[in-house]
């Protein structure tokens, strides 16, 4: 007896308010960099509390130079900013361009999705860095 194939399950799609929802979360690109470099721009700020309280930079000291960095094109002012936090950046770029296919496309990306895993190893990159900048310093 001959199995029948099994009906390929149509994709769902997303409701209206999901893609806005993916759509306004790419709002946070324009925010950071052009937020970084005005930051920046007004001079001596400390913007780091926990460097601030204890002498010693915490995970994302560098962070901002380093976005404004990148909003200039600079990669290499940007890695000497902040290293380990560029694969983070980088991560969230792509999962921007998932999250902005989803939101033109109405359909979700599914399994080819980045998932946590690929977070949890950029979270680990960065902390291994900032333990590796505390222990150089």
């Amino acid at each position: 007896m001959a199995r029948l194939p099994l009906p390929i399950a149509e994709e769902s799609q997303l409701t209206p308010v999901q893609r806005r929802a993916r759509a306004s979360l790419l709002l946070g690109w324009p925010v950071a960099l052009g937020g970084a470099s005005l930051l920046l721009s007004l001079g001596d700020i400390p913007l780091c509390a926990f460097r601030q309280l204890t002498g010693r930079p915490c995970p994302l000291c560098g962070g901002t130079r380093a976005c404004a960095a990148l909003a200039e094109g600079d990669l290499l002012a940007a890695w000497q900013a902040h290293p380990g936090l560029l694969p983070l950046i980088a991560i969230a770029a792509a999962h921007s361009v998932q999250i902005a296919h989803e939101a033109w496309s109405g359909r979700p990306s599914g399994h080819r999705r980045i998932n946590s895993t690929a977070w949890l190893a950029g979270g680990v990159y960065l902390t291994v860095n900032w333990l590796l900048r505390l222990w150089s310093s």
